[in-house]
């Protein structure tokens, strides 16, 4: 078997697993430009309805042109008759431009095509598909070109004709699970003007259709309901036997038709070109109504048995329910209104209560939607905390300023309003972002003070219904219960807040006495107040004021700190990290913080008049400014925001945060404190460590510089108790105090009597050292080892390599090389290439060789120290 044609199965074996006809064609095309000799570039067209369209193309130099072509201009370009394209037969023929159907510009910018090989595919007695192989260069396509296309094309028809038993396959199972889908929807409509509202909706997600209409019988006639995509307005009748809905419901069967059918009544252009009309007949066999599909592309055949079962469906739905509705609304008014109060004390928080006082409007009321909406005084707002029914998603949580809204009138008047059509009134607001007729109505939320709360609102938004005189008593009714529990549920919920801030400051002032240093304190205030107050990020500002003049400065910040779901953390750091400060300008609320020591709050910095654009960018919304004073003088500010939304913050909430600002500021001053006290006493070991080197005739500065150098040898390492490390270098020759100056400062060669009690020394200072419980073991290790050598040479007890603790063999690397720098009275002074020499010759014998690794890297990178005190 030839290569070409083992390349053909394996592009076969591929072809087979394509997704869709498009993914087939082009996979084709390149697959073909591979194996066909002489192909150079090529398009795919796949047919449309009467045409077909471009679906890949490779190796030209235009776009893939969005226009279709017409079967005539693909026969002329294949250059044979529609019976040869009926039998897969590929043509080679030389090209004439103006043949290719392409659009004059496209034929202009396309690069010369000399031969073509045209590939018609054949299906079910159309050509379904075209492969064009175009070969750019004068001389034809090779002989053996022409048999490999024709054996491509005969087996691309079995390809294509498994492809379309799939997609026939899956078409046909994805319109049952449709079916089954929409009649379980169908099962959970309690309304029957909901699920009229509903019909368009579910019959296009049945067939996939563009648009949809339903008309349901009124009186003599059929009247539009619902639509979906309709360009004209609802209402509109269809007289009685006009039309193919009429039709289709005398004839009792779904009638799909071209919009062309002479039958139409009224027919308008833009709805498509065909249309299905699925009667609908009540539960005595009798009209209902017609559901219309419209859409561009005919429809299957097998959408018909569908769309039948589908009016089956609805008409049984409409018949239950119809049956059930009257004696059902009566009796759910009857009974929820005897069991109102019991049901709404059960609820545990406002939010519940008030979900269940939306959920029961609907239910006493003929309305589509239910609001409640709570006026917030701070902000001059009424904000929707409870929706149910049409839009509720959309509804809950929008805030609207006074005026905007028909709630406001309520509220304003304090009785309250019926709209017949609120879409006739200007500040009606819409949640859909359409105006349609729609009946509402309004009453006000009281507290048992008389004073007025909120609203409680419904209307028939969607659905376009009415609401009776009735639905305003129930309403009333509903609103005077759900004001009473709405009162006690807010006390105890603000009871319940009150504790839980309490519990919170205590945990949090547990914590900050466990903290020293003021960054995690800091961090974990604002922690708090972030899950009290529920805004979005804070910081602590430090304050510098300028050297040149005072009343001017910058805050610098300290401490951030955002929510998890803040993506933008940190840029808005970058944008926050530096802010001026003016003590004297209004528009500096930092330095009017610093001036009055008070709190400054601004509900929302968008409408601040005198605020920064740069913050103003970054979508900064809720601003609160606490100012810190540490030791009676200004340190900085608290400062926490919200971003994109205003969070509202209640004087409780204000009073919080500076609580928590005063406690933040006695854990600073604690800290403060404790860090004089450690300073005090380094000072104190290291005045007793200066004065073991005077006595000790130890060259000037020794004590300072082994402290500085085992600090940042220790550093360097990763050693964990730096501290502990300055405080051992103070103290190493602690014991040397209780050794006799004639031994000690003896001039001569030691005894080997006298010898060993200089080495006592080591064993002195630690027992000097017992009872100071504030030094670390890390401080204890090194007076008690530093003299320790990792070969067994050192004392007091002669050990090696681990048993010696790290501090001590890091202190004895720093303690060489520093005697070794520097005279003493039995040596001279070595340079400081000649004691880091040394320091190599000693490492893995008597030092730490990882040690002093570190420690020479550690010495090269600063300046020479030869010669210095």
């Amino acid at each position: 078997m030839s290569a070409s044609y083992q390349g053909l199965l394996a592009l076969l074996r591929e072809l087979v697993a394509s997704a869709d006809l498009s993914s087939l064609l082009t996979a084709v095309l390149e697959g073909a430009l591979r194996l066909i000799p002489g192909a150079q570039a090529g398009s795919a067209l796949v047919r449309e309805g009467e045409a077909y369209r471009f679906v890949a193309m490779r190796g030209h130099n235009i776009p893939l042109p969005s226009y279709p072509l017409s079967l005539e201009d693909e026969l002329r370009w294949y250059g044979g008759s529609l019976q040869q394209a009926l039998q897969a037969q590929p043509i080679i023929s030389r090209v004439q431009a103006e043949r290719s159907g392409l659009s004059a510009e496209d034929r202009q910018t396309l690069h010369p095509i000399y031969w073509t090989l045209s590939l018609p595919i054949p299906l079910a007695h159309r050509v379904e598909a075209w492969l064009c192989l175009d070969r750019l260069e004068p001389t034809p396509y090779p002989p053996e070109a022409l048999p490999l296309a024709q054996e491509l094309g005969k087996s691309l028809g079995v390809v294509l004709l498994a492809l379309k038993e799939r997609e026939n396959t899956q078409a046909r199972l994805e319109r049952e699970e449709r079916l089954a889908r929409v009649l379980a929807v169908l099962s959970t409509f309690h309304r029957a003007d909901l699920l009229w509202q509903a019909l368009p909706h579910l019959i296009l997600e049945m067939v996939g259709r563009q648009r949809a209409v339903a008309l349901r019988r009124v009186e003599d006639g059929l009247e539009v309901c619902a639509a979906v995509n309709w360009d004209e307005s609802l209402g509109q009748r269809v007289p009685p036997g006009k039309g193919l809905s009429w039709l289709a419901l005398e004839e009792r069967r779904v009638q799909i038709v071209p919009l062309e059918h002479p039958q139409l009544y009224r027919p308008r252009e833009g709805r498509g070109r065909f249309a299905a009309f699925v009667p609908i007949l009540d539960a005595h066999n009798q009209p209902a109504g017609v559901v219309v599909a419209y859409g561009d592309t005919p429809f299957d055949p097998e959408d018909g048995a569908v769309l039948e079962s589908f009016g089956r469906g609805v008409g049984q739905a409409l018949a239950r329910l119809e049956a059930q509705a009257a004696q059902a609304r009566e009796l759910a008014r009857l009974q929820a209104l005897a069991q109102l109060s019991q049901r709404l004390t059960e609820a545990q928080s406002t939010g519940e209560l008030l979900q269940h006082v939306v959920r029961e409007a609907l239910a006493q009321t003929g309305a589509s939607s239910s609001l409640v909406s709570l006026y917030r005084p701070q902000e001059d707002v009424l904000e929707v905390v409870a929706a149910a029914g049409y839009a509720a998603e959309r509804a809950a949580g929008t805030r609207h300023p006074r005026g905007q809204g028909l709630a406001w009138r309520v509220l304003e008047k304090r009785s309250p309003l019926y709209l017949p059509d609120a879409s006739a009134e200007p500040s009606a607001r819409f949640l859909s972002g359409q105006r349609s007729k729609a009946a509402y109505l309004g009453v006000p939320l009281g507290d048992p003070e008389g004073r007025i709360v909120g609203v409680l609102s419904v209307d028939t938004a969607g659905t376009g219904g009415v609401l009776r005189p009735q639905d305003r008593y129930a309403l009333e009714a509903l609103a005077r219960v759900a004001g009473v529990l709405l009162s006690r549920l807010q006390a105890l919920e603000q009871a319940y807040r009150q504790a839980n801030n309490y519990q919170a400051l205590v945990q949090m002032s547990s914590d900050l006495e466990l903290l020293d240093d003021p960054q995690p304190m800091a961090q974990r205030a604002l922690v708090a107040l972030l899950g009290l107050s529920g805004l979005h990020a804070g910081g602590v500002y430090r304050f510098q004021p300028a050297m040149e003049d005072p009343q001017r400065g910058q805050a610098q910040l300290q401490v951030w700190h955002g929510r998890p779901e803040l993506n933008t953390l940190d840029e808005l750091v970058q944008h926050f990290r530096t802010l001026p400060v003016y003590l004297e300008r209004e528009d500096s609320l930092l330095g009017r913080a610093l001036k009055t020591g008070q709190t400054q709050f601004l509900p929302d910095y968008q409408a601040w008049e005198m605020g920064f654009g740069a913050l103003k960018e970054q979508g900064l919304r809720t601003l609160v400014v606490t100012p810190l004073r540490v030791r009676n003088q200004p340190y900085g500010a608290l400062v926490l925001v919200s971003l994109q939304q205003e969070v509202g913050l209640s004087q409780e909430n204000l009073a919080l945060v500076e609580a928590v600002a005063r406690r933040l500021e006695r854990a600073w001053e604690r800290g403060l404190h404790l860090e004089e006290i450690a300073r005090t006493r380094e000072d104190a070991l290291r005045a007793l460590g200066l004065g073991l080197e005077l006595r000790d005739l130890e060259t000037k500065g020794h004590t300072d510089r082994v402290v500085l150098l085992t600090e940042a040898l220790g550093r360097r390492v990763g050693f964990a108790d730096l501290e502990g490390l300055r405080l051992g270098a103070y103290l190493h020759d602690l014991g040397k105090l209780a050794i006799p100056d004639a031994i000690l400062l003896k001039p001569g060669t030691l005894t080997d009597a006298e010898w060993r009690i200089i080495q006592s020394h080591c064993d002195i200072g630690f027992g000097m050292l017992e009872n100071l419980g504030f030094l670390s073991q890390t401080a204890r290790n090194i007076v008690r080892y530093h003299h320790e050598r990792i070969d067994g040479s050192g004392y007091p007890f002669g050990l090696r390599q681990e048993e010696i603790p790290l501090e001590a063999r890091l202190f004895a690397v720093v303690d060489v090389y520093d005697a070794l720098l520097h005279s003493r009275p039995y040596k001279a002074a070595w340079s400081q290439e000649e004691a880091l020499r040394e320091l190599r010759r000693q490492a893995g014998r008597t030092l730490d060789a990882g040690l002093v690794e570190a420690f020479v890297a550690l010495i090269e990178r600063v300046p020479s120290q030869e010669g210095t005190d």
